[in-house]
């Protein structure tokens, strides 16, 4: 790693030492690279001028990757990895930093932004359609935006309204998997000062599984208004309505492993297990009849007996909001002011690896404010303070049944966040400036919740020394426990279920030798956070072109709660981060050089993992476990080899290794060992006997070493059409996607090819686009799970194969 951070040294002052190219890019008449305008700053600027590592994806590129939502902005993000867990959960990493979202109430370490507005939770964002572009910051950010972040940020800027304009955008398309796409925007002036805009889109896709999952079917609608009443005075209303449904995510059965006392650790397996491939397709998911007939075979460790069929998942999101946001010039600067309300609905049913989930009505609504003021220079100093406040009200049933382990929630939790921040840019010569950036938040997080938790184990010999409780009942699938009780035949259900309170807690669980446990926790806390974050940075102009930029910075992420005994709650986590880059434009523009040399020590780091509760009891909660150190190298090269030739790439190079990483595991059954890839050694706490993990040494989660875009578009001139053709190349090294460290949770170097084929006016008034998507069909793991209660099982979910389809834009 010294030696890689030597060579990027090396490039940056050499780099440095061009200043007389430099100079010379800013010829007249030059047909270079076009500028990309960026509010990353909370200011309009080059994305060239921003002191800051960007990503900046257009409306065009996002089309042509077919990014339609959050769950695919992996594929023109190097440095994010999006990972679609049960239901409508979305776990964003960047650069390794953040954790697999397991339940509703748990924050993202990656701020989703949506018009300027921090969504709490990101799988409440909708759909994108009718974008500008799409900012994926990279980085804590711990100063200007509205909700503090450890990895970085995603923020998705809509078109706006366009005064005096009377145009419709149309987008008609057709492609395998029956996928369907319609998107239109039509802008209206109204009067000579006001601009109405409408846009929509619906899409539907059949599913890339064979048992229909992995499907898509959404539609969603925007209505925004402007006005402009007086010189220096906007304002913007908007309201926006989504609809997500069909089955969701899917997976695939890998195989599962066996305890074989004395069976030496091999490659694939560690000591005591075998593992058993199964033979199955990886896009079969989890519900065609070989796969359920695999599943019915498994046998459930504790109760030892077969599993209770899969349920048939289904989604049925809808999600809303309305803001409004003023901007106003003053005589000492322009003041901003957006306030939002959303709502999003859940009524999710899902599986997981090997068990279903519920999300039953979750609600979840959220009120923010923010306020600033863009201040006029003094002086030297540019300046801007504000201040944010949000109040997010989530509640719901949510149940996850593990057939050994069923838990069934009902939770209430009430966040707020209060914060100021202000920034001062000193401006010590035309070229050279230092920027200080900080920002206080208050966060208050309210938890009331009870989780009943049934576990259900077996009082005969486990097999193969003994019958176990085969022909035993397995615990169903049910929204509440009364709905899983429902579904249990009265000659198994335990008498006198559930137990009234103070009464004995175990029950005769059927006739094959089943005893039912009944547990109920109730978690009624409030944590307060507060916490001071900023950013110290220098920046110049060393060349025209050429700006080179240094900065510190602090990011934090609140603390939280889980439904567990003795583990309610778990601390905030923090990142400090360096920064070294240079941004250059060579050769009148045409050739664009970015370099970035990053640094970040991750604290606290947030993770989920089952354990023993203060009840000796299996649970299932996040706790502060691990530290990482991260760093690289990003390098963005793009070229105007001709006026109709552009060449582009993208290389990060990613060094993330967890210097803490620790947790305890129950141990099962009697005493099993864990199956993990980590050192562990057995011992015991208060509530029992367990095993204590240590994975101090591997790398990050999803931190590929490598991860490598290039790509071309190549246009033909033909009278008064034009002809493009444009591929795009993605690498990406193997990373580690479940948190058990096995071989198995390894993806392996993958890569894909996307192309597209696009002829249409030369002014741009029409095209028609033939595209194809992982061309290659590579098969790429994105999230591969473990399952201890049901044989040991793992599954995974794979991003799309390939795709390809015919699209149709006008512009009327």
């Amino acid at each position: 790693m010294k030696k890689n951070f030597m060579i990027s040294t090396m490039l940056v002052t050499s780099f440095c030492s061009m200043p007389s190219v430099a100079w010379a890019d800013g010829e007249s008449g030059s047909v270079g690279l076009q500028e990309i305008v960026v509010t990353a700053q909370r200011k309009s600027e080059s994305a060239q001028k921003a002191a800051v590592p960007i990503d900046v994806i257009s409306q065009a590129a996002l089309a042509n990757a077919g990014v339609t939502s959050v769950n695919n902005l992996n594929t023109v993000a190097p440095a994010l990895t999006v990972a679609q867990g049960g239901g409508s959960t979305t776990s964003f990493f960047l650069r390794g930093v953040g954790n697999y979202n397991n339940n509703g109430y748990s924050d993202s370490a990656v701020a989703f932004n949506l018009d300027g507005i921090y969504i709490a939770k990101p799988s409440a964002a909708g759909s994108f359609y009718d974008l500008q572009r799409v900012e994926v910051l990279k980085g804590p950010q711990g100063t200007l935006y509205g909700r503090n972040a450890t990895g970085g940020a995603i923020n998705v800027i809509p078109q706006h309204p366009i005064i005096g304009q009377n145009s419709l955008d149309l987008t008609l398309g057709y492609g395998n998997y029956n996928r369907i796409e319609a998107e239109a925007a039509a802008n209206l002036a109204v009067g000579d000062n006001s601009a109405l805009r409408v846009s929509g889109r619906i899409q539907r896709s059949d599913g890339y599984n064979a048992d229909g999952t992995d499907d898509s079917n959404a539609k969603a609608v925007r209505v925004q208004f402007l006005t402009k009443p007086a010189p220096g005075v906007s304002l913007r209303l908007s309201a926006d309505y989504t609809n997500i449904g069909g089955m969701g995510a899917g997976q695939a059965y890998n195989g599962s492993f066996q305890y074989t006392p004395g069976t030496p650790q091999t490659a694939s397996s560690p000591a005591d297990y075998s593992y058993v491939p199964v033979n199955l397709a990886a896009r079969s998911g989890l519900l065609t009849t070989q796969a359920r007939d695999y599943f019915s075979k498994l046998v459930i460790g504790g109760s030892f007996n077969n599993p209770a069929p899969l349920a048939t998942p289904k989604l049925n999101d809808n999600i809303w909001g309305v803001h409004g946001e003023l901007n106003i010039d003053t005589g000492i600067g322009q003041i901003t002011s957006i306030t939002a309300y959303r709502k999003a609905v859940l009524d999710d049913l899902y599986n997981g690896p090997s068990f279903s989930g519920s999300y039953d009505q979750q609600h979840d609504t959220q009120f923010s404010s923010e306020i600033r003021l863009n201040g006029k220079r003094i002086g030297i100093f540019d300046w801007l303070v504000g201040g944010f406040y949000m109040d997010e009200k989530l509640s719901g049933n949510a149940v996850y049944a593990q057939y050994v382990l069923s838990s069934i929630q009902d939770y209430r939790q009430d966040s707020r966040s209060t914060a100021t921040f202000g920034r001062i840019v000193a401006n010590l010569t035309p070229r050279l400036r230092l920027t200080a950036a900080g920002r206080y938040t208050w966060d208050r997080k309210r938890f009331d919740g009870t989780a009943i938790s049934l576990l259900n184990i077996c009082t005969n010999a486990p097999p193969p020394n003994g019958p176990g409780c085969f022909g035993g009942p397995s615990l169903p699938v049910g929204d509440t426990l009364a709905s899983i009780a429902a579904a249990i035949p009265a000659s198994q259900l335990p008498f006198g279920f559930p137990p009234a309170a103070g009464a004995a807690n175990a029950r005769p669980f059927g006739s094959a030798g089943n005893i039912l446990f009944y547990s109920p926790t109730d978690v009624d806390q409030t944590q307060k956070n507060s916490k001071f974050t900023y950013r110290l940075g220098a920046e110049a102009d060393i060349a025209a072109d050429s700006l080179a930029y240094v900065s510190y910075e602090t990011g934090y992420r609140s603390g939280g709660f889980s439904l567990s005994l003795g583990h309610e709650s778990y601390l905030p986590e923090t990142i400090r981060a360096w920064t070294v880059g240079l941004k250059n434009r060579f050769f009148n523009r045409r050739l664009q050089v970015n370099i970035e040399l990053f640094d970040w020590r991750y604290s606290n780091q947030r993770i989920s993992h089952f354990g023993l509760d203060s009840n000796g009891q299996t649970s299932f909660f996040a706790d502060n476990a691990g530290a990482s150190h991260i760093r690289g190298v990003d390098l963005d090269v793009q070229v105007k080899a001709t006026d109709t030739l552009l060449l582009t790439g993208t290389v990060q190079y990613l060094d993330n290794k967890l210097t803490e990483f620790t947790y305890s595991t129950p141990a099962g059954g009697t005493n099993l060992p864990p199956v993990v890839g980590c050192p562990y050694t057995p011992g015991t706490n208060a509530q029992g006997a367990v095993y204590l993990v240590n994975c101090a040494g591997k790398p990050g989660l999803n931190s590929p070493k490598w991860s490598i875009n290039g790509g071309f578009e190549q246009t033909f001139h033909l009278g008064d059409y034009d002809l493009a053709l444009s591929a795009q190349g993605r690498y990406r090294s193997n990373a580690v996607d479940g948190f058990d460290y096995l071989v198995q949770q390894n993806t392996g170097a993958n890569f894909s090819v996307d192309a597209a084929i696009r002829f249409g006016s030369a002014q741009g008034a029409w095209n028609v686009t033939f595209w194809g998507r992982n061309l290659t069909n590579t098969l790429i793991p994105v999230l591969t799970t473990y399952n201890s209660s049901v044989a040991g099982v793992l599954t995974t979910s794979y991003a799309p194969p390939r795709t390809y389809g015919v699209r149709f834009s006008g512009k009327f």
